[in-house]
């Protein structure tokens, strides 16, 4: 893996764990209020398994640290140790992650033999939300058939439309509900239809 590559593999690797800790804050302040502001223990025991504590920790403290640069938590000295609790807008911020995570789409018992197509066109200025897009229609079960074609086999409407208003893309995306698609064997073995 060359340099670029290696210094992107880390940016992701670091956004991902300050997304972590957030949305388990929200997540622990949802459930009670009690545990608005959590020690920096508790997160660490939720986020990391046992054997991976060694650096654990030391990752940790850095994605608290920029989290809280960004503005989205306060750190607050107690006498049981740090305490942490999400700001305002890092409670908007966690709390849009975890509904993008929480949205599923349903698997059908039988399919309508109906294909769902996605198609989309954000400008180059706007990469890093068509890169994120591109993310989401993965995790959530797409399939790419081009670099701005993803297809789904079951109904994912209210999915897009979240993706819609949740990404700001307007006329950018198109949602597509089509009968068959040329040569659709490939896509069926990979969905297993």
């Amino acid at each position: 893996m060359g340099k670029i590559e290696q210094k992107i593999a880390g940016r992701a690797r670091r956004a991902k764990i300050q997304q972590k800790l957030a949305v388990l804050l929200f997540r622990l302040n949802a459930r009670s209020f009690a545990l608005a502001s959590a020690p920096e223990a508790v997160l660490l025991k939720r986020l990391f398994p046992a054997e991976a504590r060694g650096s654990a920790t030391h990752r940790m403290r850095q994605a608290l640290y920029r989290l809280k640069s960004k503005g989205f938590l306060t750190r607050e000295r107690s006498e049981r140790g740090w305490r942490v609790s999400l700001t305002d807008v890092g409670e908007k911020f966690a709390e849009k992650l975890d509904a993008t995570d929480r949205i599923k789409i349903k698997t059908p018992r039988t399919w309508d033999e109906k294909w769902r197509i996605v198609i989309f066109d954000i400008w180059e200025r706007r990469r890093g939300m068509r890169d994120k897009l591109r993310r989401m229609l993965e995790k959530a079960g797409f399939k790419k058939v081009q670099d701005s074609v993803w297809v789904c086999p079951y109904d994912c409407e209210e999915f897009i439309t979240f993706l819609r208003a949740d990404l700001r893309l307007g006329k950018g995306i198109l949602y597509i509900i089509a009968e068959g698609i040329e040569d659709d064997g490939r896509l069926r073995r990979l969905f297993n239809l």
